[in-house]
């Protein structure tokens, strides 16, 4: 019979090929473009590959990897790799990663999984604590600040409806459920509330102020005439930490209205909600335990690998509420300081995500992430400040947090958009595309932990340098990765 386990030889070979791959991919990482050349041949023959009847040496595999993936991979980990909320990861996940792959715990039922279920529930009481949520609140792990949202959203709905949720659901209902946000919310709340049932019709996205954050005034009138209509309010999500700009909505004031209006205040934190880590941004996010349920990622201001989110409730009997389904093959026996997290979220089988969280705080600890979260602020601030200062550009928004929106002030939009494209191109830098009321403009979000001041000042100078040669024609723009 075929042996698909590795022999002590074997498996050592692999560890050794593993962690001379690790160590010379982390050095050169500084002189590797951000972006790469794409070459199409090598992605053609991995989409057109038989499958494999017989098995290749370890060898193989690794020359592979380095001859074909990493000359076609998007070097996240980059100094210069800033387009998105998303970090390179911090030193440990990757450790902390193959030790859940050896385990192999499925953190469904306690019995299957008793101290991954303990570090899952260490995180998110850590977690909770740092919002103020007291001791009946819960949560768990889950694989991104999306499904942290549709979770949250679901525990929301559920509540609502009550006792009817889980036989009737939404059928037949002569009043729609309606939820209300901002115009600058995650697309991830649109998707949820299509997952959901409730139909984006009943999604309201409202104006912001001049700082980018929900108006209250527009919230009550909308739920004001939604009543009227025979609507049905329920759910309001607020931000903390919008994706484009990274501002922060009025949390208090949207909770204090909430509870007079009998309404569910759901905040998405996964952007920035552990920016509460530092000092500086502790105040501006201090309204987020006033809410009733929380999405955060731990794999943004954590720096966690990929995938880490998490959902907070305040109570956890809504979690249990809107997922716990009772089968004979899960009636596993109760423990008094274990749960079931089957019970508590959508999926069964579960991987040991807490681990590298766990893991992270532990070994970097608190002080270390305030610092470095502050420096990331410090980063977009910078940038800002040169785009303030140099003619050629327009900064499009307040640096706030640690992103910058800006644009090159003397191009137009299709310009812009071909000086972004060269930039990414050329594989020095990678920045995103943002649109701040309605102009285009060019994005940095700072979340990379090997970005220097140097980097910052190299980016801008070589954007100028684009925008001052000839405007690509428009007809370049169709190969655009935007």
């Amino acid at each position: 019979m075929a042996d698909l386990l590795l022999s002590p030889d074997e498996h050592r070979h692999a560890s050794a090929l593993t962690r001379d791959f690790i160590d010379r991919y982390h050095a050169s990482l500084p002189e590797r473009p951000v972006f790469p050349d794409i070459d199409r041949s090598a992605i053609r023959a991995i989409l057109d590959e038989p499958f494999p009847e017989d098995g290749r040496p370890l060898d193989a595999l690794f020359e592979e990897l380095d001859r074909v993936i990493v000359p076609n991979s998007t070097h996240t980990a980059h100094p210069r790799f800033l387009p998105y909320v998303q970090p390179s990861p911090n030193g440990i996940s990757a450790h902390a990663e193959a030790i859940a792959g050896v385990l192999n715990q499925n953190c469904n039922l306690w019995t299957l999984s008793p101290a991954a279920n303990a570090v899952e529930q260490k995180v998110v009481r850590w977690f909770a604590g740092l919002f103020g949520f007291d001791a009946a609140a819960g949560g768990l792990i889950t694989s991104g600040g999306s499904m942290a949202n549709l979770i949250g959203l679901t525990a929301a709905r559920d509540h609502h409806l009550g006792e009817s949720a889980r036989r009737k659901g939404l059928q037949g209902r002569d009043a729609p459920l309606v939820l209300y946000t901002s115009e600058e919310t995650h697309n991830s709340v649109d998707k949820a509330v299509s997952i959901l049932g409730l139909g984006t019709d009943h999604l309201r996205r409202l104006p912001c102020d001049e700082a980018f954050r929900l108006r209250l005034d527009r919230l009550a009138e909308a739920v004001e005439e939604d009543r009227k209509d025979g609507l049905t309010p329920f759910c309001v999500v607020a931000n903390a930490g919008t994706v484009t700009t990274g501002a922060i909505d009025p949390i208090p004031e949207i909770a204090a209205f909430c509870q007079a209006q009998n309404l569910w205040l759901h905040v998405d934190g996964a952007y920035g909600a552990l920016a509460a880590l530092s000092p500086r941004f502790h105040d501006a996010l201090s309204g987020i335990g006033l809410a009733d349920s929380l999405s955060l990622d731990p794999h943004k201001f954590l720096f966690a690998s990929f995938e880490a989110g998490c959902v907070l409730v305040k109570d956890a009997a809504t979690l249990r509420h809107a997922f716990d389904v009772s089968s004979s093959y899960l009636a596993m026996e109760q423990d008094p300081d274990l749960i079931h997290y089957a019970h508590h979220g959508p999926q069964l089988s579960r991987g040991f995500k807490a681990l590298k969280v766990w893991w992270s705080l532990r070994h970097f600890g608190g002080k270390a992430y305030a610092e470095v979260i502050e420096h990331m602020a410090d980063l977009a601030a910078t940038m800002g400040e040169i785009a303030e200062k140099r003619p050629e550009f327009e900064l499009l928004a307040p640096v706030v947090f640690n992103c910058a929106c800006f644009r090159l002030s003397k191009l137009d939009e299709q310009a812009n958009r071909a000086v972004l494209k060269a930039l990414v191109d050329s594989g020095l830098a990678f920045l995103g595309p943002a649109s701040v009321k309605g102009q285009f403009g060019l994005r940095a979000c700072f979340m990379n932990l090997r970005t220097t001041k140097a980097d910052v000042e190299l980016i801008m100078d070589e954007i100028a340098r684009l925008a001052a040669e000839k405007p690509p024609r428009s007809e370049a723009l169709t190969a655009s990765v935007f």
